[in-house]
C-alpha cells in the first residue's frame, strides 16, 4: 500500500549538537557556514522547510563530514528571514511536524533525507473546555513557580493559551522547561500526547520535590545533618 504523499518527502537537514525542537515552538537561527547558506538559499526558493535534528554523542571529529543523527527530528518553516550582503542568514524557524528519517539523499553540500511524518497519538481537542490532562499541568507548575525565587523568570505565569490541541500544548509547555539534552529528544520521539504530559507532570514533580529537599537540608543545623 503507497503512503500518502503529504507523509513523506525530501528536506535538508540541519543537524545541531545541543537543539531540540518541537513543532508549534519557534526557533531564531544565524546561518554561516557556505553549505547551510546554501541549504537556506534553497529551502527558500522552495518549500522553505528545513528539518532540525540533533547530533549524536561524539560528533565532533565527523562534524564536517556526516556525524550520527537521531533518527527522529522536527520540520520547521521558515518565517522573518534577512539575507546579510556577506551571504549569512537570520531566521526563525517555527515547528511544523515530528518526523523520522527514512534515508539521506546525496547530491548536496548539505544533508537532505527522505522523511516520513510522524502522527499524533491519543491527540485531544481542548479550545477552552475543561482538560484533566491540561489543567493538571498547569496546577503543577503554579505549585512549581510559588517555590522559587521572585527573579527567575519560570515565576512569571505564562499565557497558558497554547493552542487548541493537547499535543501543541503540550509541546508548547515543554519548550518554557529546563530539560535535559537527552530528555528533550527522548520527549521529541514520544508520539502519544498523553505519555509527554505524563512526563512533564512527573519532570515537575521531581523539580518541587528538589526544592523542597534544598529547603529541609538549608534549615539543618550542621550539627544535626551528620547524626
Amino acid at each position: 500500500m503507497e503512503k500518502d504523499s503529504e507523509q513523506q518527502g525530501l528536506i535538508p537537514l540541519f543537524p545541531l549538537p545541543s537543539t531540540v525542537f518541537y513543532p508549534g515552538t519557534p526557533l531564531p537561527l544565524h546561518i554561516f557556514e557556505p553549505r547551510y547558506r546554501q541549504m537556506t538559499a534553497d529551502a527558500l526558493e522552495g518549500e522553505r522547510k528545513i528539518g532540525m535534528v540533533l547530533l549524536k554523542p561524539d560528533w565532533e571529529a565527523a562534524y564536517f563530514d556526516r556525524p550520527a543523527v537521531y533518527p527522529i527530528g522536527c520540520v520547521g518553516s521558515i518565517e522573518k528571514e534577512i539575507r546579510h550582503p556577506d551571504g549569512k542568514y537570520n531566521f526563525t524557524l517555527v515547528g511544523l511536524r515530528r518526523f523520522r528519517i527514512v534515508k539521506e539523499v546525496e547530491g548536496k553540500l548539505y544533508r537532505r533525507a527522505e522523511i516520513d511524518l510522524l502522527e499524533e497519538q491519543n491527540e485531544q481537542v481542548i479550545d477552552n473546555a475543561p482538560n484533566a490532562t491540561r489543567d493538571g499541568l498547569i496546577d503543577r507548575y503554579k505549585e512549581f513557580a510559588d517555590l522559587i525565587p521572585e527573579s527567575n523568570s519560570l515565576k512569571e505565569e505564562p499565557d497558558w493559551n497554547l493552542g487548541d490541541k493537547l499535543s501543541q500544548f503540550v509541546d508548547r509547555f515543554a519548550y518554557r522547561l529546563d530539560i535535559p539534552l537527552e530528555q528533550k529528544q527522548s520527549f521529541l520521539e514520544e508520539q502519544d500526547v498523553l505519555r509527554r504530559a505524563d512526563f512533564l507532570h512527573d519532570f515537575l514533580k521531581m523539580k518541587i520535590d528538589l526544592v523542597h529537599l534544598s529547603k529541609i537540608r538549608n534549615a539543618t543545623p550542621d550539627s544535626a545533618r551528620w547524626n
